[in-house]
């Protein structure tokens, strides 16, 4: 990797003013620049060229964003690309990275309160039409406006019980919602009344339906229509994951359709197109990606950013992201 006598080169491609500020506070950039030679590009390169010319022969990249295959084909020293935020499958050719020896480190769990809060922040915005009352009012009007759906006593799927699923979870009991749950594998949460059961049940006993998976090869589409077609009549889907876990367009048909209501996070795009279908239903409450994005939040994740990196340098564990 490097000798006693050079530090590693440790490039952070995409910053902003935002990350910078909360890096600069928590003395991270000085923590880096102990290990290795630190450089900082801001604002998000142009292009694919200007990644590789930028990354050149660093052998530790720090991102928020897309990072172009070029980058992971052609960057002769790279061996860990250290990612700010959880989801990294999104924005980072795993298998590619894999094929060429570099690892790709993550921060999960960096943002469990603040993600499930957002679901909440959602799931109340859906069920009493608080965004269309606020247009409503703004607009001069006042009656009539449709009627609102009380949560208490209804039942709750979540789909995924990791950090944030279980946390939302809590949440959703204290709110006095009957908890249903489905997890990749077998969890035990003995200090929790949440009732484990199949996809299909759950989905067709749920009043809303949250999704907290991983997106990766096995998750991508997994929640197909026919699935969402169990949902009753009237149904909410609170999407704070990811945009790709839900089968392509299954979830926009039947929101045309009038048969479900939704709260989404994520897009299959971000920023989505002007004409994306989403935008014009006024049966969905649609927020730019912000659930995880506290204060709170962005120090614990810039903070598990450099540890990733320390420990890696250091030949310890990290948080490693795998397919």
């Amino acid at each position: 990797m490097s000798t006693s006598h050079e530090k590693p080169h440790i490039v952070y491609v995409d910053a902003n003013a935002s990350s910078l500020t909360q890096f600069r506070s928590l003395g991270l950039l000085e923590r880096l620049g102990s290990i290795g030679v630190l450089t900082v590009h801001n604002g998000t390169p142009e292009s694919a060229a200007d990644y590789v010319s930028m990354v050149g022969s660093a052998q530790v990249v720090i991102v928020g964003g897309t990072l172009p295959d070029e980058v992971l084909s052609s960057a002769p020293r790279l061996a860990l690309v250290a990612y700010v935020g959880q989801g990294a499958s999104n924005f980072i050719n795993l298998r590619l990275a894999q094929d060429r020896g570099i690892h790709v480190a993550n921060t999960p769990e960096y943002g469990n309160s603040a993600v499930a809060e957002h679901v909440i922040a959602l799931l109340f915005s859906v069920a009493r039409r608080t965004p269309q009352g606020d247009r409503h009012v703004r607009a001069g009007l006042w009656r009539p406006f449709p009627s609102g759906m009380e949560i208490s006593g209804k039942t709750a799927g979540l789909i995924g019980y990791g950090g944030i699923g279980s946390h939302v979870a809590k949440l959703l009991g204290a709110l006095g919602m009957k908890v249903l749950a489905w997890n990749r594998t077998p969890v035990i949460d003995e200090d929790s009344n949440v009732e484990f059961s199949s996809l299909p049940e759950i989905f067709e006993r749920s009043d809303m339906v949250s999704l907290h998976l991983a997106l990766n090869e096995q998750t991508h589409g997994f929640i197909t229509g026919e699935l969402l077609d169990r949902l009753r009549p009237g149904a909410m889907v609170i999407n704070t994951a990811r945009s790709e876990l839900i089968e392509k367009f299954a979830l926009e048909d039947r929101l045309e359709k009038g048969l479900l209501s939704a709260g989404l996070d994520v897009f299959g795009q971000e920023p989505p197109e002007r004409n994306d279908r989403l935008l014009s239903l006024e049966n969905v409450v649609l927020t730019p990606h912000q659930g995880y994005n506290t204060p709170q939040a962005f120090s614990a994740m810039a903070t598990m950013v450099v540890e990733n990196i320390e420990n890696f340098l250091q030949g310890k564990d990290f948080h490693r992201t795998s397919l």
